[in-house]
């Protein structure tokens, strides 16, 4: 038995009829030990948190989803049969929150996450309110990536007597006037200012009331808009109206989540002799 880890695929075979896990070649390893007797694992040197997460998914099965299908109405779980007693499970560790389960070949079965935590410094760095902005260095519209910087110090002419002008914290409205042209400009600076914090990893999306406006703008601009494009290093996406980073799942910011992640994914990779503390969530 190897040690387990990020892209590891095991398979073990669980027998209802006697309550006990195997592995699919039928030989003892430290895995089937601690599942099967329950321990904690504590005096083990290659037991570590991945180990951990991959028992409490096949806990879950073999447990807690027969009480959630009661609980919905069914007798029991969509992949159960009581003609069989023994199941293979295929459990695939796909990062430190994602691991995915099979049973007797069906496709995902079960997905289980763990939420990774994170330090005050970062909840509060994804906070956009009072935050100054990353980005200083300009770069013009490159149609062959699809991509802009919007940086400090950037001027944008209305065309209408005002323009906006990105300072280090807020974007401003330069110009004289009243009426129509004046109300536009400040609707399209507060839509910079959160498309800015978005694309600076401060912020997780843009609302429709600011999308609407500043993909107005960065139409304009020459960027397209119908696919994906990068301001600021972000990759961005519009989804019912709103702006997204392209392929993030999580609710905080990529950079972000991506530190919390790996620093979540070194804790799980170590032993559980050093008796750490894992947190597991199907």
């Amino acid at each position: 038995m190897g040690v387990t880890g990020i892209g590891t695929v095991q398979t073990y075979r669980y027998n209802f009829k006697t309550g006990k896990l195997s592995a699919k070649d039928g030989s003892e390893n430290e895995f089937i030990s601690f599942f099967n007797e329950g321990h904690s694992g504590g005096s083990s040197k290659t037991l570590n948190g991945f180990d951990w997460q991959v028992r409490g998914g096949i806990r879950f099965l073999i447990e807690d989803e027969f009480k959630l299908a009661k609980i919905s109405g069914n007798d029991l779980p969509a992949w159960y049969d009581p003609n069989i007693e023994e199941y293979e499970f295929i459990c695939e560790v796909v990062s430190g929150e994602e691991t995915v389960f099979r049973v007797n070949g069906r496709d995902k079965c079960l997905h289980m996450y763990t939420p990774v935590e994170y330090t005050d410094e970062e909840i509060d760095s994804w906070s956009p309110v009072g935050k100054s902005y990353k980005t200083y260095k300009h770069k013009e519209y490159d149609p062959a990536t699809n991509s802009m910087n919007i940086a400090v110090g950037d001027i944008f002419d209305l065309g209408t007597g005002y323009r906006l002008r990105v300072w280090k914290d807020r974007v401003c409205v330069e110009g004289r006037g009243s009426g129509a042209g004046k109300e536009n400009a400040e609707r399209l600076a507060v839509a910079l200012d959160s498309l800015i914090h978005f694309a600076d990893q401060q912020s997780f999306m843009v609302f429709e009331m600011n999308a609407t406006v500043a993909l107005r703008l960065l139409r304009e601009l020459g960027v397209d808009t119908s696919r994906e494009f990068n301001i600021n290093g972000t990759r961005c996406i519009v989804e019912g109206g709103e702006i997204y980073e392209a392929g993030n799942t999580s609710v905080v910011p990529s950079g972000i989540h991506r530190k919390a992640l790996e620093r979540y994914e070194e804790l799980l990779a170590k032993p559980l002799s050093e008796k750490m503390r894992y947190h597991t969530t199907a």
